[in-house]
């Protein structure tokens, strides 16, 4: 292909600015990539394509695109993480053409383009989920009209019209990602917040398929870039893990200004918005998985423990983690909560913390505990914690249970400021008395003492879980 500088194609643009480079943010390893098979169906006059495979290589993916037959179904897909021992393998389906030759003419992308930008999403969200959460705008954006205006019972008739089917149809696709990938969905509008509440409380779920699927509402006239921050935090996620979608540009200027990790799409309609969404990969996911979908049931069941105490009376379950699978795996999607980047667990132990209800009900793996130990000292590589489960006791438990594992021996902890891992730098802040820098190799001593251990007790009201 003549290498020639294409002009910026919006959806590239958007896919390599908002997702690649976000991704990179988290995940400084390079990838060497072969796509096997399609180099065959590439036009010689693609500089599209060409200007994605420059754009991706300067963020650390080096694509190669090989010869193969003259019918393919299955593309293979060969991929080396720099520095890992093992290349990975995975089969590329193209499950559906005629949908893939759709967003191809939506977008002016080529297939060839449109598989290349699939395929290298569902590599990143192998080691990294960058977004979690969908933040919508009300008026306008998920249905038409202005609440405060029109009222609700304008917007309800115009949710029965014609005119709603570009609104239904969105809400429908967000429905879907909420229930399947478990992705988090809250309101920010600028509105009085119990006018929201009570219009919300009027729609069935033909008229607004997002009724019970919402995680949080906020609903005031502050700037959109300070709620965000506030759904952020309710959610424990970070504000780089939000997208937001709303229809006024003045708006989305505000939120980029102040916000500019969160990610704002632009769009003019509502089909645009949707081809944009689809194409930049934001919610790839690399897996159907029933932990996924049941997020926001456990969300919701927390919040209703947080509820009933600030401390939640729940029950913690340790086993061995053989071969450090479920432990990696929250490793690589823990950001705010996690010690360090190690990524190397030779002649090591992984621990597993899962969450229980009084009734027996398992809510989840909440932690992971990777260390290595002799006959002075345990050495903990990295700790990490799902950010379901931040602020109900849960460190506090597992630092005690570190304790009483070390029996007498000293406690070291490799310990990594990221620039994402707040949440560990404010444990870190809470028992500072108790944490000692180690200059001479760069971990963390924990020296517990009488008067923290009765702080650490008095601080959470997780029990352990007892089978039988």
């Amino acid at each position: 292909m003549t290498e020639i500088e294409s002009p910026v194609n919006k959806y590239i643009d958007v896919y390599i600015n908002n997702y690649v480079r976000k991704f990179r943010n988290f995940i400084t390893s390079n990838y060497i990539v072969n796509i096997g098979g399609v180099a065959g169906f590439i036009a010689a006059d693609d500089h599209d394509l060409s200007f994605l495979l420059r754009k991706l290589q300067t963020y650390g993916f080096e694509v190669t695109i090989s010869n193969g037959q003259d019918t393919i179904d299955e593309i293979q897909v060969e991929y080396t993480i720099r520095g890992n021992a093992n290349d990975e393998f995975f089969g590329y389906k193209i499950e559906n053409f005629v949908s893939t030759i759709y967003l191809s003419s939506k977008t002016g992308i080529s297939i060839v383009g449109i598989l290349v930008m699939q395929i290298i999403s569902q590599i990143m969200c192998k080691s990294k989920i960058v977004y979690k959460a969908v933040i919508l705008d009300l008026d306008d954006t998920i249905w038409k009209g202005t609440l405060a205006e029109d009222g609700i019972d304008a917007i309800k008739q115009n949710l029965l019209s014609n005119d709603a089917i570009p609104f239904i149809g969105f809400m429908r696709f967000i429905q879907a990602l909420a229930k399947e990938l478990g992705l988090y969905i809250a309101i920010c509008s600028r509105n009085d917040n119990e006018k929201v509440l009570s219009a919300i409380d009027r729609l069935d779920e033909n008229e607004f398929p997002l009724k019970g699927q919402i995680d949080c509402i906020v609903a005031n006239y502050n700037d959109k870039s300070k709620n965000i921050k506030a759904i952020a935090q309710k959610l424990s996620i970070l504000t780089s893990a939000c997208v937001f979608i709303d229809d006024n540009k003045i708006v989305r200027d505000e939120v980029r200004q102040n916000l500019p990790e969160v990610f704002v799409p632009d769009w003019d309609n509502h089909d645009e918005l949707l081809t944009l969404l689809l194409t930049c990969g934001v919610f790839d996911r690399f897996e159907l998985s029933l932990k996924s979908r049941n997020r926001k049931r456990l969300y919701a069941v927390l919040q209703q423990e947080r509820e009933k105490s600030y401390l939640p009376q729940l029950l913690v379950k340790v086993s061995d983690d053989i071969n450090h699978v479920e432990a990696m795996r929250l490793y690589a999607k823990s950001n705010q909560f996690k010690f360090s980047e190690k990524k190397h667990y030779e002649k090591c132990r992984s621990l597993i913390f899962e969450i229980y209800r009084s009734n027996g009900e398992n809510l989840g793996v909440c932690s992971a505990v990777t260390y290595a130990e002799n006959k002075q000292n345990i050495h903990v590589l990295n700790w990490a914690i799902s950010c379901r489960y931040f602020e109900i006791g849960l460190e506090e438990y597992i630092l005690m249970y570190i304790f009483a594992l070390a029996n007498n021996r000293t406690i070291t902890l490799a310990f990594d400021d990221t620039g994402f891992n707040g949440k560990a730098i404010e444990l870190i802040d809470k028992y500072k008395d108790i944490f000692i820098e180690n200059d001479k190799d760069g971990n963390i001593c924990f020296v517990p003492n009488r008067q923290s251990i009765n702080d650490m007790q008095l601080n959470t009201n997780l029990k352990e879980y007892c089978n039988g």
